[in-house]
């Protein structure tokens, strides 16, 4: 069942690439991930994405967002989608993170649960010296990244769970606080407050209920005008 074909799918897959080399590496690994067991096709379990949007396609989020790519890695858990490539993207570019349950339908292939099968890390181990590029790859990355690839061409607006964003530099975030400009020992204290309260200068992920519903309300309403308009000029 775990042949050495489809390890050297999944390894190249997690080898990266450009575009091209995704899209045949994912290609490959569909065709082969077919034959698994259905248990490891499918997830019970929320799954996670983020990605950085131009400013173009962020305006595309309002009624549905359109994948680059068909098939694409996601992850089971949140923490490692806020913390991919970095975190929030720099200046520029929007942070996003998706949340899904794909179930049956959508899941080519659930890398968590087949790296959780004993079997699975013994035909690893068995056949590592022959997989290409291994270093790269499951030896790189392993069961790391949580990982789960998906089939999916768009994403409806309700899956939107966190938006990326920088927050006011500490000063400028202390004279709002104080009422004035801030000294250095008015920052060191604001500082402190700052820590114990939980809260960091910088950039942040906008994950409440109620602030994605409001941004998801400007996005939709702007989605609909933008479509009007597109249809008056047909």
């Amino acid at each position: 069942m775990f042949t050495l074909e489809l390890l050297q799918a999944i390894n190249d897959w997690q080898s990266g690439g450009n575009a091209k080399q995704k899209k045949r590496r994912g290609e490959k690994l569909k065709k082969l991930a077919a034959s698994l067991p259905l248990r490891y096709r499918q997830t019970t379990v929320t799954c996670y994405r983020q990605i950085a949007l131009d400013k173009h396609s962020v305006w595309q989020v309002g009624t549905q967002y359109r994948l680059n790519e068909g098939l694409s890695a996601w992850t089971t858990c949140e923490t490692i989608a806020k913390e991919f490539k970095g975190g929030v993207p720099h200046a520029g570019y929007q942070g996003v993170i998706f949340a899904i349950q794909p179930g049956t339908g959508l899941v080519v292939i659930n890398l968590t649960a087949l790296f959780k099968d004993a079997k699975f890390r013994k035909a690893i181990e068995y056949n590592k010296t022959q997989i290409v590029a291994f270093d790269k790859g499951i030896g790189r990355y392993g069961n790391s990244q949580l990982e789960v690839v998906i089939e999916a061409d768009c994403l409806p607006l309700g899956s939107l769970h966190s938006w990326g964003g920088y927050s006011s530099p500490e000063t400028k975030l202390a004279e709002m606080f104080l009422g004035k400009p801030p000294s250095e020992a008015d920052l060191r204290a604001f500082r402190s407050q700052m820590t114990s309260s939980g809260y960091t200068c910088g950039p942040y992920w906008l994950t409440t209920p109620e602030s994605i519903a409001r941004i998801s309300k400007k996005l939709k309403q702007f989605g609909t005008e933008l479509a009007k308009s597109m249809k008056a000029l047909r």
